[in-house]
């Protein structure tokens, strides 16, 4: 801990990341695919980088799962529309 850093500018960062950590756990996502656990800890407010040490993975990977994931969505919303 350098002198300039107050004590809320190390623990604040460390005690969010803890209880995001618990939030998770106790919404059982687990088994759920890494795409979707890294939404719900950026929907807690994490920055994509702490969530992707969360789950031992990379930025890149989460950034690229999840446009993937919406690209998968996108196409599944305009394969149920019929042709005229």
């Amino acid at each position: 801990m350098n002198n300039q850093d107050s004590v809320e500018q190390v623990w604040l960062p460390v005690i969010g990341r803890a209880l995001a950590h618990l939030c998770m756990k106790s919404a059982n996502l687990q088994d759920q695919r890494i795409v979707d656990q890294a939404k719900f800890l950026e929907a807690l407010g994490l920055e994509r980088k702490d969530a992707a040490a969360m789950l031992n993975t990379t930025t890149a990977s989460i950034s690229e799962m999840l446009r993937q994931d919406k690209q998968k969505k996108s196409k599944g919303s305009k394969n149920g529309k019929k042709k005229s």
